[in-house]
């Protein structure tokens, strides 16, 4: 397939996404639901992006619609038999249901993965949509510890909130994926069923 055709693709961060990603970064949007809220700088960013390069146990995958860069999906602890996980997407104007493709990307991404037994994902708890998503694709919660307070803008005050820690084994995947799959709209089946990761030689 002629990546430039694909509707659903990946493909490794490099220097021309940079300040792509950094303005998503620092969108309120994709802020607020992260650990780390606060502003960064193009600095910190470029030290972030040197430092991913020389990480061997990181991967950052750029998310494209139609070639289009949309979205963000980290790996962590990558040559581990249990992988982190974490997405965002930073257009708001993206093909209906692109949440419920980054979800299965990872999945995927990690079944095909040599050495990678499970998946594990942090969801703090007012990201009801990606708690939701993660209930949808049948994560197991396997905890929740306090989180501390954050300022949220629909909140007058500071909000306690918690962080839940979720894991998917990847024989429990490939158990459930057809039955998850199924339960998406027709169109979403047809973009997960067309995810491809690129590789820098093919990009």
């Amino acid at each position: 397939m002629n990546s430039s055709a694909a509707e659903h693709d990946f493909i490794p961060i490099d220097a021309s996404h940079l300040l792509t990603v950094w303005q998503w970064r620092n969108s309120d949007r994709v802020r607020e639901n992260m650990h780390y809220d606060k502003l960064i700088t193009w600095d910190e960013h470029t030290h972030w992006f040197e430092a991913l390069l020389q990480d061997a146990n990181r991967e950052c995958w750029i998310y494209r619609q139609h070639s289009r860069p949309v979205g963000v999906l980290n790996f962590s602890d990558t040559k581990q038999t249990i992988m982190q996980w974490g997405c965002y997407l930073g257009e708001v104007n993206c093909a209906p249901g692109s949440g419920l493709i980054l979800e299965w990307a990872a999945l995927e991404y990690a079944l095909k993965k040599v050495g990678c037994e499970a998946l594990a994902a942090q969801v703090l708890s007012f990201n009801t949509s990606a708690l939701k998503l993660h209930k949808l694709f049948d994560y197991e919660r396997v905890k929740i510890e306090a989180g501390g307070t954050r300022q949220r803008p629909e909140q007058s005050g500071a909000l306690e909130y918690e962080i839940h820690f979720f894991y998917y084994a990847m024989q429990q995947w490939q158990v459930h994926r057809e039955r998850v799959l199924a339960k998406l709209p027709k169109p979403i089946q047809r973009g997960c069923q067309q995810v491809t990761f690129l590789s820098k030689e093919t990009v």
